[in-house]
């Protein structure tokens, strides 16, 4: 023992003294194992104090102290059973193990309650075998290492050479091994302590050559240590041992199995093949025969331990697999390589024996890097929460947006309503001008069809408004004579003496004969012309050509449909107008069909262009028409403020035309609607919802490309530090390699 060594000693002995002289002497057992490096020289201090300390004058150590130092045992029954045999200074007290060249015994030191493990050579072996034993003693005493069992004392008695040890009072791990499968961060932590433990037997030139379960000993704790160094064998100048195949065969590597030259290699592979046996409940090699056991180390690798296990993560399934590689380059390096491999996955650390997955890369930075995580998920959050809400008030404020461009439109079409208006007013004055004319009244009366007809081309021809025909009904509701102003073609023989007692523009004129000035005008419903097959409506007013009291003849002038009815501003721009009017139902659509429903049709549209005589497009079916008039009766008058409207706003509006050859109207469109008047036409004034929408949608992308924009930087600067980080785990990874 080095002199400073010794002088560690006198002073811990010092300090005993002290605390026994106090009343106070510390246990035994445990004050060993507080001093593992000097173990042995304590444990025979107390043996000389428990002999001599009376005669010294020292108070004697308290009986009921149980002074265990101990080897191993799970047996501790027997250290309540009487001295059954004497060996030289110890009472054995019973046999805890049993090798293939040594018993090893409970033993207390004569004198004292020191209880220890002592171990000897077996009667039937002699001097040779004696050597071997003596080779085990040497090799274990020289190596101080805190999960390496030390040696206190060696010694022979009756030729047999012997020596002692601590008492391990935990057992072997092999009694322990199914507790591990649940708890895989604990098998690893185990076998760190192990592999520190072999990797300073290499250190020192000691091979191991049997790890086994059965030779880690655990105390109360579950602290590890290396026993049974009796195969050990030293590493020559070639950092190999040529010492024959030796070992446990389901822990021997390859090359112990084929009996050649062994390394440090063979203990990596053991402790391998403990880890895989902890983590997954079996051993890593198994055969019915040794023959079977032998042929899987040599030809077959064992199954992944994730595959027996789940719990076991795949980069601990890779350390565990590289330690039982076949060829010893292959596997690690040394025990402290396989230490510090189990210590950087346990502390989430990439490892050597496994490139990690994208993802794994970053699930382990994040964990690493909790701030930077946590900053980043908030980020996130924040954004998420921010264009989430953004989202919504998006949407309330569209809706909100849509409500007030209807109402606008609702206010809108109130005013087109009432230019409308005043164009039917002009449209009506040269009918009840003409319905007043004298020579026409008299051409009437004579019956000459002629003569109307030339009476009627007098007053509708000079600057008369654009009326397509214009003809004169008989009380039986009979055609008497029709012109085409404008000269555009000849009159309509094909209708003149038909009947039309059904028509609205009939039956309606009638009905104001009572009525003089505007209020006898009646705007009819849209039918369709027998004359020339057009959607029209017409402007007609009582006629009478007799006295008073006969009955009233009909004179009706006819518009067909076009895109203005001849206002100039009202169509205009984003804003489109269009002129409902309800179906006169005695009126077929088609030639041959039945009458069809009371429903509205438009007759004046943007779509229309111009062109006069365009099909009227149907409005949807689901709308209600006619709306009621106010006061039940159809006329000209003026309304003194807008009354309810006859169609609710609506923002979901998509255009009829755009079904009938005008795809261009397709698509959502915001309305309001007004009623002409006291007549049965209605305007719908309407806007795209994109257009209407524009300025808050533009807003709104402008706040997701800002918001999108800082989600990029913070993902890059993410990436960034994650990149760093790799960066730098690999170029450790390199060092250490």
């Amino acid at each position: 023992m080095s002199a400073h060594g010794q002088t560690r000693v006198d002073e811990l002995a010092a300090e005993f003294l002290a605390a026994v002289e106090r009343g106070d002497p510390p246990h035994p057992a445990e004050w060993l194992a507080r001093h593992p490096a000097h173990a042995a020289e304590l444990a025979a201090f107390l043996a000389d104090l428990g002999r001599f300390g009376p005669f010294l004058g020292l108070p004697a150590l308290p009986p009921d102290l149980d002074r265990t130092a101990g080897y191993s045992s799970d047996e501790s029954a027997r250290g309540s059973e009487p001295p059954a045999d004497r060996f030289g200074e110890y009472e054995l007290v019973g046999v805890i193990g049993e090798g293939a060249m040594g018993v090893v015994h409970r033993a207390i030191l004569v004198g004292t309650s020191l209880t220890v493990a002592l171990k000897r050579l077996k009667v039937a072996f002699g001097d040779a075998d004696a050597s071997l034993f003596l080779e085990e003693v040497t090799a274990q005493s020289g190596l101080r290492h805190p999960n390496i069992v030390p040696v206190y004392h060696v010694g022979e008695r009756d030729g047999r050479p012997y020596f002692t040890m601590p008492l391990v009072t935990g057992g072997g791990l092999d009694r322990q091994v199914g507790r591990f499968r649940d708890d895989v961060r604990g098998a690893a932590e185990l076998i760190v302590k192990v592999a520190r433990a072999v990797h300073h037997a290499h250190q020192r030139q000691v091979i191991h050559r049997d790890l086994k379960p059965a030779n880690i000993l655990l105390d109360e704790t579950g602290e590890p240590f290396v026993a049974d160094f009796g195969l050990a064998a030293r590493l020559g100048a070639t950092g190999a041992a040529d010492a024959g195949p030796a070992g446990s065969l389901p822990w021997m590597a390859p090359e112990a199995v084929r009996g050649g030259p062994v390394t440090t290699g063979v203990d990596v592979w053991a402790l391998g093949a403990i880890l895989y046996e902890l983590i997954t409940g079996v051993r890593p090699f198994r055969g019915a025969t040794r023959a079977e056991l032998r042929a899987a180390i040599l030809d077959h690798d064992p199954p992944p331990p994730r595959g027996l296990n789940r719990r076991v993560p795949p980069d601990l399934d890779a350390v565990c697999r590289r330690c039982l590689e076949k060829k010893p380059e292959r596997r690690y390096e040394s025990a402290s390589a396989v230490a510090l491999e189990l210590e950087r996955w346990l502390q989430d650390r990439p490892v050597r024996a496994r490139t990690p997955t994208r993802r794994e890369q970053v699930a382990r930075w994040c964990r690493h890097n909790p701030a930077a995580t946590w900053g980043g998920l908030l980020l996130v959050a924040l954004l998420v929460g921010g264009v989430g809400l953004g989202v919504e008030l998006a949407g309330e404020q569209a809706a909100a947006l849509r409500s007030a461009v209807c109402r606008s439109n609702e206010h809108t079409a109130w005013h087109v309503a009432g230019s409308v208006l005043r164009k039917l007013d002009d449209l009506a004055a040269p009918v009840s001008r003409a319905a007043d004319d004298e020579r026409l009244r008299a051409a009437c009366r004579a019956g000459k069809r002629e003569a109307v007809e030339h009476e009627l081309g007098l007053l509708f021809t000079r600057g008369a408004p654009p009326f397509e025909t214009v003809y004169v009904l008989d009380p039986a509701g009979t055609i008497v004579a029709l012109i085409e102003t404008g000269g555009a073609g000849p009159p309509g023989t094909g209708v003149v003496g038909r009947s039309f007692p059904d028509r609205d523009y009939f039956t309606g004129a009638r009905k104001h004969a009572r009525e003089s000035g505007r209020e006898r005008v009646h705007v009819s419903r849209v039918f369709r012309s027998v004359h020339d097959q057009k959607d029209k409506f017409a402007i007609s007013c009582p006629l009478r050509p007799g006295a008073p009291s006969e009955e009233p003849w009909v004179l009706a002038a006819t518009i067909t449909t076009d895109d203005t009815l001849g206002l100039i501003k009202l169509q205009d721009g984003d804003l489109k107008t269009a002129l409902l009017v309800p179906r006169d139902p005695s009126s077929s659509r088609v030639p041959g069909e039945p009458d069809g429903p009371a429903g509205y049709l438009i007759l004046v549209h943007d779509a229309f262009g111009g062109k006069k005589g365009t099909p009227c497009a149907p409005f949807p079916v689901d709308q209600p028409g006619p709306v009621p008039v106010p006061n039940g009766r159809p006329e000209l008058s003026y309304p003194v403020e807008p009354g309810a409207p006859p169609f609710p706003q609506n923002s979901n509006y998509h255009d009829p035309v755009a079904d009938h050859g005008h795809p261009r109207y397709a698509g959502r469109w915001l309305t309001g609607a007004a009623r002409v008047g006291n007549t049965e036409m209605v305007v719908i004034v309407q806007q795209r919802e994109d257009v209407a929408l524009a300025p808050q949608r533009a807003f709104f992308e402008r706040f997701a490309a800002w918001a999108g924009g800082v989600a990029v930087v913070g993902l890059l600067v993410f990436a960034a530090l994650a990149g760093a980080r790799a960066r730098r785990t690999r170029g450790a990874l390199r060092e250490e390699k």
